[in-house]
């Protein structure tokens, strides 16, 4: 039962995240683009790759907290459905070029924000078992 109110509470709290970057940037930027969606969803992507390549392995959290922060946080955070749900509104109102920047930079963007955080975690996670195995730590 703790799993999932842990769960929970941190999908709220992805969720109003997501909710006030999405009005912020929309404010700063406007609504022709959905970049406040599209911002979530890379620092979404970078943020999930590094905890898991870091964070996750160094077995420091307790496991609830991974999965309510992994699942629950950024499950709420990031968001797949109002991506297809953008893409289709951008291309129903006659904004094909768009549409098609918003996938693109979605698909391309996210995998190399993944990557890169996929390779800052991994790196940083080498060197924090290197500095445990010589007792620096």
């Amino acid at each position: 039962m703790k799993r999932f109110l842990m769960i929970g509470t941190a999908g709220v709290l992805g969720a109003l995240c997501r909710y006030f970057v999405g009005m912020g940037v929309g404010a700063f930027w406007g609504a022709d683009f959905p970049l406040g969606t599209l911002l979530v969803n890379l620092s979404g992507c970078f943020v999930l790759a590094y905890l898991t390549t870091y964070l996750f392995r160094l077995t420091i959290l307790n496991t609830d907290l991974v999965v309510a922060i992994g699942t629950g946080f950024l499950g709420a955070y990031t968001t797949f459905s109002t991506f297809t749900l953008e893409t289709v509104q951008l291309f129903e109102s006659g904004h094909a070029i768009s549409a098609v920047t918003y996938v693109g930079l979605s698909f391309l963007a996210g995998n190399l924000l993944a990557w890169l955080g996929f390779r800052l975690g991994e790196r940083r996670f080498v060197r924090k078992r290197e500095a445990v195995k010589e007792g620096d730590v």
